[in-house]
């Protein structure tokens, strides 16, 4: 799958395509997107241009992240809350 940006003139492919089934995502105020790319067992970080910026979480951090199926961002306290795994739902502070 291909994450790409649409807007009324054209449909731009980004050019960070290694992305396997985006589940869920969620903004910032700044543009940025965070992508629950749940077959890779990771959440990244987009730019507002929807180049990868960075992996946030993999299945390697100590969150120990399975298979993410919904992201909310709580900007205010820099909070991502993540449900993964079919039955948690963890919280990661971005600060």
């Amino acid at each position: 799958m291909q994450v790409s940006k649409v807007d009324v003139s054209k449909r731009g492919p980004s050019t960070f395509a290694d992305v396997k089934w985006p589940l869920h995502l969620s903004a910032d105020s700044d543009g940025h997107s965070l992508v629950a790319d749940m077959e890779n067992n990771r959440i990244l970080l987009l730019t507002s241009e929807l180049c990868l910026e960075r992996v946030l979480i993999d299945s390697n951090s100590q969150m120990r992240l399975r298979r993410p199926t919904h992201l909310s961002y709580n900007e205010l306290i820099s909070e991502l809350y993540v449900a993964h795994n079919y039955r948690l739902v963890s919280a990661l502070s971005l600060r």
